[in-house]
């Protein structure tokens, strides 16, 4: 680590930021006292932070973590989502890892602690939150021998590691490491609150009953995409709050939900009408398919479609909206003689199709700025010509 931080080495790695790796490690015979290989390694970690961390890319001095550690940590946006939602006087990150996640919940604590148990890493991450400025205090231990040692905390944060021993992907809470399932009497002994983030993959209901004591969830997607899911335990909570936050570049969408509310809630069902919508990715990811058609006066085209209609436009839905131009047929001169351009974006969302098999069937092309979207309506199976509006 000492090398990285070389004057020239850290001008090399500003200057080549933009490189190709294979162009960079033809150089290496210029440089034979460098370690050409790490500096590469380094010089692609810190250009994947431009735009997942822009400011820890703007600070001078850092030091970049392999790439899985790199491509798993947070990004700066959630991170900041993270920290929204919880506050306090002191903090544990048991699981620390690269720290992104550490830093910005820090700025919601009067002390905060990061706990690491790979020593490169753990010395990276200290030597990066001291030019950050950051006040956390580093350890250098297992989640599981600093939770027995700790004093108590206003939250403990984990986010724990979701691969086996083999680094083959797990599923299953129980199945992470640590196994938080096992570690949460302690947890609860040592924090007020807890704050768990997971894969997007995991079964929201199954986790919540696994884990009890769940106050909140959070379904955190940035740009329509699910990035996380966080579960925030509170001793004693008088319910599930579950929020499906999609988090844009100056503002989020954010759709509030109780799963009791959710199975009790009765959709109507329309066949389609002027306007279409389809929610974000995190409202589909929370399950809700009926209240989120509730709380805007949307009609639903059909119980699986996951789709809703209105003659009137609702600008403020979360999530995409349209105007329905046409129905569409698939057949391939028909279609030619209905949409000349053949080329569009198309969805598919309850439909016998694939989007690939769509595409093979009658040749359209992807891209430009039509939409159509292959679904089931009340009235059976449509094919839709539509317009974004939203």
């Amino acid at each position: 680590m000492i090398e990285l931080l070389q004057p020239e080495i850290q001008k090399f790695i500003d200057d080549h930021i933009n490189d190709q790796p294979a162009d960079l490690m033809l150089k290496a015979s210029q440089f034979p006292d460098w370690p050409m290989k790490v500096i590469v390694e380094q010089i692609a970690a810190k250009r994947k932070a431009q735009s997942k961390l822009p400011e820890w890319f703007s600070t001078k001095g850092l030091i970049w973590p392999a790439a899985i550690s790199m491509e798993q940590c947070s990004s700066e946006i959630t991170a900041k989502y993270k920290a929204s939602i919880v506050s306090g006087k002191l903090m544990a990150d048991l699981t620390g890892g690269f720290g992104v996640d550490t830093y910005y919940l820090s700025k919601k604590f009067s002390g905060a602690t990061h706990v690491e148990m790979n020593a490169e890493l753990h010395q990276v991450v200290a030597h990066n939150f001291d030019c950050l400025k950051a006040n956390i205090q580093t350890v250098l231990g297992s989640a599981e021998d600093y939770l027995v040692s700790m004093d108590g905390v206003d939250l403990m944060y984990l986010d724990p590691a979701r691969r086996d021993s083999d680094s083959q992907k797990v599923v299953f809470l129980e199945d992470y490491s640590p196994n938080v399932i096992e570690m949460l009497p302690q947890l609860q002994q040592k924090a007020e609150e807890i704050l768990i983030k997971v894969s997007p993959m995991l079964d929201i209901k199954k986790a919540i009953s696994d884990l009890g004591s769940v106050a909140e969830v959070h379904v955190v997607a940035a740009k329509n995409e699910v990035k996380e899911l966080l579960f925030l335990l509170r001793k004693e909570p008088a319910m599930t709050l579950v929020k499906a936050v999609n988090l844009g570049e100056s503002e989020a969408e954010v759709f509030e939900l109780n799963y009791e509310v959710e199975e009790s809630a009765k959709p109507e069902f329309s066949e389609v009408l002027n306007y279409l919508y389809e929610p974000n990715a995190a409202i589909l990811k929370a399950g809700a398919f009926k209240s989120i058609g509730s709380e805007f006066g949307l009609k639903k085209l059909h119980y699986n479609s996951h789709l809703y209609t209105s003659n009137v436009l609702v600008s403020e839905f979360p999530g995409r909206a349209f105007q329905v131009l046409d129905e569409l047929s698939l057949n391939k001169k028909r279609l030619k003689k209905q949409l000349q351009s053949m080329q569009a974006n198309v969805t598919v969302r309850n439909f016998p199709m694939s989007v690939k098999e769509i595409r093979s069937k009658t040749g359209l092309k992807e891209g430009g700025d039509q939409y159509i979207f292959a679904t089931t309506d009340q009235e059976g199976k449509k094919v839709l010509l539509c317009e974004k509006v939203k």
